[in-house]
């Protein structure tokens, strides 16, 4: 993987957006960049791919994959209606030329539409994921995702002294106490569901531990 665009262009970018969000979502869409590597998410990103974004928020990273790759074809889903609003506004000011749709949804079962998809991004969601279905949305992900299909699964490692920081931010920004898992535990699930893991990586941005892993159904 090779990094594409710097992440002083993409803050420049995302800082020039309007949108009609809340303060908190606003700080979110402009300087989440500096916290999170969406530099280095967007390599993973083929033109011929299409991409499908699993609880993504304000649409920023979608807007980001419609002005910073050659991808054509781009889908949102998130479970907070307020969100997909803002994502539509966002992109549709800054996403000309591309197909860029998104849709709410229930937050436990996932549009059959994914199967439609070549690259499925799941970006600091999954510690957001009720307890008790996370075992059964991560079944119904594999088997819905079409033969081939790649994801990008980015989140916070559980098993580093730093993870408070993040509990810390998600109390303040998501208004909610998050539940991450280990980046050792994140492959063990992967592996139990029948992935095929390509790379599994960690990255510390200031006091935020990241981990990606690549998986192929």
């Amino acid at each position: 993987m090779k990094n594409l665009i710097s992440n002083a262009d993409i803050v420049g970018f995302l800082a020039k957006t309007t949108t009609n969000a809340t303060f908190v979502q606003t700080l979110k869409i402009k300087y989440r960049p500096y916290i999170c590597p969406f530099d280095e998410l967007l390599a993973y990103a083929k033109p011929s791919d299409k991409v499908y974004d699993i609880g993504c928020g304000s649409g920023q990273f979608a807007a980001l994959i419609a002005n910073f790759t050659e991808v054509k074809v781009i889908k949102g889903i998130e479970i907070d209606k307020h969100l997909v609003r803002n994502a539509k506004q966002l992109n549709g000011k800054v996403s000309q030329g591309k197909k860029v749709d998104f849709a709410h949804f229930s937050g436990s079962t996932i549009p059959d539409d994914i199967r439609k998809y070549d690259l499925i991004y799941m970006i600091d969601v999954y510690h957001h994921i009720p307890l008790e279905i996370r075992e059964s949305f991560m079944k119904q992900l594999y088997k819905k995702m079409k033969p081939g299909a790649r994801l990008i699964f980015k989140d916070m490692n559980a098993g580093s002294p730093f993870i408070p920081f993040n509990k810390l931010h998600d109390l303040i920004f998501a208004q909610e106490l998050p539940h991450e898992i280990s980046f050792y535990k994140s492959i063990q699930l992967f592996t139990k569901q029948g992935f095929k893991i390509i790379e599994a990586r960690k990255k510390q941005i200031f006091v935020y531990p990241h981990y990606f892993i690549l998986v192929q159904k």
